[in-house]
């Protein structure tokens, strides 16, 4: 059967039924970690007013007391360069951080971490924990995660 474009309209059903089986299960997967990722974000912007992006870019940048090629920032936060930088301007401009450009490389800059960005950063740290804490006994799913996690 064809419908009035030419288009084939027979559905196979057992690919249907195979793919609303996986979405199901994907979802079964996505969902809940989507839903950890809001509480998550929720506590740290109502407290500290930063995501858990800009959190993952300051603990990174904690770890060292001089200054980080935004390159290495992008590699290890596993995010694109043009979005770490929307998100390091709102960190600048916030004053958390501090950006350069590297010497003798005009396009490359560098960051560190203010004072206050380390201020921000040790208390979101206890934030972070303490939501997640809370979200582990709240949702037994995500203990069994991050213990299969862990073991893995």
């Amino acid at each position: 059967m064809t419908s009035h474009d030419g288009l084939d309209t027979e559905p196979d059903t057992g690919a249907a039924a195979a793919a609303e089986r996986a979405l199901g299960d994907w979802l079964g997967v996505t969902r809940p970690v989507e839903a950890v990722n809001t509480e998550l974000e929720t506590a740290l912007s109502d407290r500290h007013s930063i995501c858990v992006s800009a959190y993952e870019i300051m603990s990174h940048l904690a770890g060292n007391r001089g200054w980080t090629p935004l390159s290495a920032v992008c590699k290890a936060v596993d995010r694109s360069q043009p979005r770490i930088s929307r998100l390091v301007t709102q960190m600048q401009d916030g004053g958390l951080v501090e950006r350069t450009r590297v010497n003798g490389d005009g396009r490359a800059f560098q960051l560190r971490l203010t004072r206050k960005g380390r201020r921000v950063y040790f208390a979101a740290s206890a934030t972070l924990v303490e939501a997640f804490e809370r979200i582990r006994r709240e949702r037994p799913l995500v203990s069994r995660l991050t213990a299969a996690s862990a073991e893995a």
